[in-house]
Parts: structure tokens; C-alpha cells; sequence
């Protein structure tokens, strides 16, 4: 999902979504949708799956608030002072519990594999993974080569993913990660 902005915040539906004071998600997936109001001048946050507590109050509301969090609000946007404060406030953090199971990857068979070598299996693999039960998804920074890949010899290989930044206001203090099996068969 992507969180949008409207460049006017008492729009309340605008291409068939609904907004809240200007701000409403939209699944990441649906690029027409975020195409066009990418172009129209909204503002468009890849990668969170919902609003925050602070997307529902409006900017005068989230300009007064700001300097108790030690921010300067002059001149902010309603997305920048929301990206703002949830970074300020550690006590808003959600801790990441788990991530979602990858389903496998299957890269052939040892008389005909799918894919060349690592590089090749790295190249397809996703650019995010979801955790929580999908609650939100997390860019993935690459892909490594856990088990080293083989494609002459049966079996499954574990590629563990580095996570990129993780969207506000998600913390992984359990260092929790994505991993996928590719699996080649006999």
C-alpha cells in the first residue's frame, strides 16, 4: 500500500478513494491509481499498508503539535510533518513480530534449471516482503546466497534477504528477516 496526500487536505474523495483530512492509501500495486496522483501533484509514500494516528488529524493540528516533539513545523507539509513526528516519537514505534512466509521458488530441475547461477535467481526474487500477517511490507535492500546455490544438485537453498529502511513507523530490534527457498528438484 501507499499512502497519499492530497495537496489540498479537505479533499475527501478524490479517483474513487476515500481521504481523511488529505491523506488515504492505496495498494502500491494498483500503478495506475498511484500514477495518477503522482501526476496530479499529490504526495505518494510507497510501501505503508494504512494511515497513522497522525494522518487523521489536520496540519494546523500537526504544526501545533510539532515543536513539543522538537520539530519546526514552518513550512511542512501534512506528509512531512507526519513523516516527521512518527520518526521523533520512539514511544509510536511498532516493534516487527515476524515475517511472512515467501512461498518457494522453483528453479527446475538438475537435467533443466531455471536459472544460471545465484545472480540469476537474485534478479527475480521480490523487492519487498511482507510481515506481521501482511500489515506491512518491507523493501528489500538484496538478496543473499544462504546456502550457495547450485543448480547441478538437487535440493533446497535458502536466500535470506537484507532488509532496506523500514517504513515509519516500524521498528525490527528482533532482527527479524524474510528468507526464501529456491527449490531445485532431482
Amino acid at each position: 500500500m501507499a499512502r497519499i496526500y492530497a495537496p489540498n487536505e479537505s479533499h475527501n474523495c478524490d479517483y474513487g478513494v476515500d481521504f481523511y483530512n488529505g491523506a488515504a492509501v492505496v495498494p502500491d500495486a494498483n500503478t495506475a491509481v498511484v500514477a495518477w496522483f503522482t501526476a496530479k501533484g499529490y504526495t505518494v509514500v510507497p510501501l505503508v499498508d494504512a494511515l497513522s494516528p497522525w494522518d487523521y488529524l489536520k496540519t494546523e493540528e500537526l504544526a501545533a503539535l510539532a515543536p513539543y516533539v522538537g520539530i519546526a513545523p514552518t513550512g511542512m507539509t501534512k506528509a512531512a510533518l507526519v513523516a516527521a513526528i512518527e520518526g521523533q516519537l520512539v514511544l509510536m514505534k511498532v516493534e516487527i513480530t515476524a515475517f511472512d512466509a515467501i512461498p518457494n521458488l522453483a528453479a527446475g530441475t538438475v537435467a533443466a534449471p531455471v536459472y544460471a547461477d545465484a545472480a540469476a535467481v537474485k534478479a527475480v526474487l521480490p523487492t519487498s516482503a511482507l510481515c506481521d500477517a501482511g500489515t506491512v511490507a518491507v523493501p528489500v535492500a538484496a538478496w543473499e546466497d544462504t546456502d550457495t546455490y547450485d543448480k547441478t544438485t538437487a535440493g533446497s537453498y535458502t536466500f535470506t534477504a537484507t532488509l532496506g529502511t523500514l517504513p515509519a513507523p516500524y521498528a525490527n530490534t528482533g532482527g527479524f528477516t524474510a528468507t526464501i527457498e529456491v527449490v531445485v528438484a532431482a
